[in-house]
């Protein structure tokens, strides 16, 4: 995954993201790894993941043997990057 790449995302959607426990590392750290996801349904609207990334995510939830991906920042970053 390409995590060398300049994402630029509008103030009010990071400001949604309140509950990041990693203070937006993917904004801010070029090193830093996104989460993968797996599956994406609805035009982006449900993001999900089967996979153990992102264990301590504020914004992951389980659903059945994955998790889906409340994140509004890795949300727009999908959306717009198609990463």
């Amino acid at each position: 995954m390409d995590n060398n790449k300049q994402y630029v995302i509008e103030p009010r959607i990071i400001e949604q993201a309140d509950r990041c426990k990693l203070c937006h590392l993917c904004l801010n750290d070029p090193e830093h790894q996104l989460c993968k996801i797996d599956f994406v349904a609805g035009d982006g609207a449900i993001l999900l993941m089967f996979n153990d990334q992102c264990t301590e995510c504020g914004y992951k939830v389980s659903f059945g043997s994955g998790a889906v991906c409340g994140c509004p920042i890795r949300r727009e970053i999908m959306i717009k990057y198609r990463v």
